[in-house]
């Protein structure tokens, strides 16, 4: 496209009118096209939508027929003679006259509830048995699944007991939160998800004409549990568009029904759903996880939920989408097809001086600046190409520099990060030796001043950022002698030396640093069993040089502080190595609070094992 563009740009004025001739032809094509298309899209789209929630408010009422009848159930059992008649005369504390009771009222459920096929079970609930539990309604589904107690304390009971005696229904609930199974949690079984509707039963009922009443202390609570072919049934294949999702929430927005069970009892991401509860029934165009859908609805008389059906427009779209793609690419075809027979031969006249330069930019472009042009053709392209060296030329110098800048940048840093580790411990140190001069003998004066000696030779010896690993533990090796003495025997240091890192390059003091550090601050004001590890090793493609103590350890804000720049000894160490070695290595700190510290220097595994 840039080639054609620059072309035209260059052509001659009839080259440039031609072009604009051809260039509005295929505008006007595709905005016609485009107007023609938008105008059937909508009236399509709208026939769909109407044929969508024509569909919902049928399965909802198909669903609300079931409901009704159920509810006819439960009301021809609440009004059950023969029921109250058991269940008055039961004494609970009687456990043979309570298995009796429970064969017969099974006997009276089933009159009631045996020919439904979307009831799961069927039961009574009191606060000392379950009845109804030897069978389900439903001879298939031999469960006896409801714990015996604790059902008084479930979430069923409450709201029956808030309903007094009008049928509650309850969303599709966990069964194991439900009851308080937790071993059922991470179990797959066929009622881990149920949806209930719930009765309490007050203790009045019909005999023969008369209304007779029934002095229940304990209301018993009547429990459905339903089957997912309830609403699986009625939704399987009703809306056969690909990508399509049929499901029911309650009024919390609660996943009461869905294709996935894993959804099941989740809120659903429904923008404006109590709109749509409010309005009851209807189709809308709504943005369901960022993308522009169908939603039709329509809400239960009988439970309240909303039964939803979501569709992609483009789905629904299909057929209208692929016959005017196949209009357009004809017509993209025809104009295409012209411009190129009228702009072949004008193009070839200018586009092989851009297919010269085009191989220069991308040699340029990958990182070849040496490339130049041989300055040939008009004036205009001998100016651009010469512009074209001299900024390469330009380019190459510069970057030739900067490197070289960048390097002597980095050298006067590790210099400058080298020379802040700061000396006081030496003078802190020659103090202790004037006091142990006047307290000890001298054999413990001369072995301080041995390894201060030994130290202070180390520390002017050389300039260089990295050293052999040895000369660096020699160094430490005083260190810890002098600080040992200091701390009179509380702290006792192990070594755990890898011999085969001993020659590799380190950073020069990289761990002087760290020891002093859980000297000072790990093991401030201890007396005894003080244990500081120093040890290295090789783990994959990194060294790894730790220092551990069982002091008094860190808070996490604390850990952080010692590695920002404004603190000298860590940070120190910890930007030196990034400087060396780059972003992936430095200090890892890990510390709780009176368990000790741990500090992890990570190096690259490549060494190059300096020589003595």
């Amino acid at each position: 496209m840039d080639k054609l563009l620059n072309a035209i740009r260059e052509s001659r004025l009839h080259t440039k009118l031609l072009s604009t001739y051809v260039l509005l032809l295929a505008v006007t094509i595709l905005i016609l096209s485009y107007s023609d298309y938008r105008l059937s899209r909508q009236t399509v789209l709208e026939m769909a939508k109407k044929d969508v929630f024509t569909i919902v408010k049928k399965n909802n009422e198909i669903l609300d027929a079931k409901f009704s009848r159920i509810r006819e159930m439960i009301y021809g059992f609440t009004e059950d003679a023969e029921f109250y008649e058991v269940f008055s005369r039961l004494h609970p504390a009687d456990k043979t006259e309570v298995l009796t009771a429970d064969l017969r009222i099974k006997g009276i459920l089933d009159k009631y509830f045996a020919q439904s096929q979307d009831l799961y079970s069927v039961q009574v609930a009191t606060s000392y048995f379950i009845f109804g539990t030897a069978s389900s309604a439903n001879s298939e589904h031999a469960k006896n699944f409801i714990p015996m107690l604790g059902f008084s304390d479930t979430e069923l009971s409450r709201i029956a007991r808030l309903g007094a005696g009008k049928t509650r229904w309850i969303p599709t609930y966990d069964f194991a939160e439900m009851f308080r199974v937790p071993y059922l949690k991470p179990m797959d079984y066929d009622y881990k998800y149920l949806f209930s509707a719930v009765t309490m039963i007050q203790g009045t009922y019909f005999k023969g004409t008369f209304r007779a009443f029934s002095d229940m202390q304990d209301k018993p609570v009547l429990i459905l549990n339903f089957k997912d072919s309830l609403f699986t049934g009625v939704f399987a294949e009703s809306i056969p568009v690909s990508g399509s999702t049929y499901f029911v929430v309650d009024d919390q927005g609660r996943i009461v029904a869905h294709p996935d069970r894993s959804l099941l009892t989740r809120s659903v991401d429904l923008p404006r759903l109590g709109e749509l509860l409010d309005e009851k029934q209807g189709v809308r165009m709504m943005e369901v996880d960022g993308k522009e859908q169908v939603v039709a609805f329509s809400r239960s008389e009988i439970t309240g939920w909303l039964s939803l059906a979501v569709i992609p427009p483009q789905e629904l779209l299909g057929p209208v989408i692929r016959q005017y793609v196949r209009h357009l690419l004809i017509s993209v075809g025809i104009v295409t097809l012209l411009f190129i027979s009228l702009s072949y031969f004008l193009s070839r006249l200018i586009s092989q001086p851009f297919r010269t330069m085009i191989r220069a930019f991308v040699n340029t472009g990958e990182g070849r600046f040496e490339t130049r042009f041989e300055e040939t053709g008009s004036y205009e392209f001998k100016v651009l190409m010469k512009k074209f060296n001299d900024m390469n030329e330009n380019i190459h110098k510069l970057i030739r520099e900067n490197y070289e800048t960048q390097i002597r940048e980095k050298e006067a840093e590790i210099k400058a990060l080298n020379l802040q580790l700061d000396p006081h411990f030496m003078y802190n140190t020659l103090n202790m030796v004037s006091l142990l001069s006047l307290e000890k003998g001298e054999s413990e004066i001369s072995e301080i001043v041995v390894s201060l000696s030994n130290m202070l030779k180390y520390m002017v010896k050389t300039e260089a950022a990295l050293v052999r690993f040895r000369d660096d533990l020699a160094y430490l090796e005083g260190y810890v002698t002098i600080m040992s003495k200091r701390f009179e025997g509380s702290v006792r240091v192990e070594y755990d030396i890898d011999s085969a890192m001993l020659d590799d390059e380190v950073p020069k003091f990289f761990l002087q640093p760290i020891v002093e550090n859980a000297f000072v601050h790990a093991f401030k004001g201890w007396k005894e069993n003080g244990v500081l590890r120093i040890s290295c090793f090789r783990e994959g493609q990194a060294r790894v040089y730790r220092i551990e103590d069982n002091g008094q350890g860190m808070e996490a804000a604390r850990q952080a502080e010692l590695l920002e720049e404004s603190h000298v000894g860590l940070s120190n160490v910890n930007r030196r190595i990034r400087i060396l070695y780059g972003e992936p290595y430095g200090l890892q700190i890990a510390s709780v609070p009176g368990e000790g510290t741990t500090v992890s220097v990570t190096l690259p595994q490549e060494s190059r094992g300096m020589t003595a």
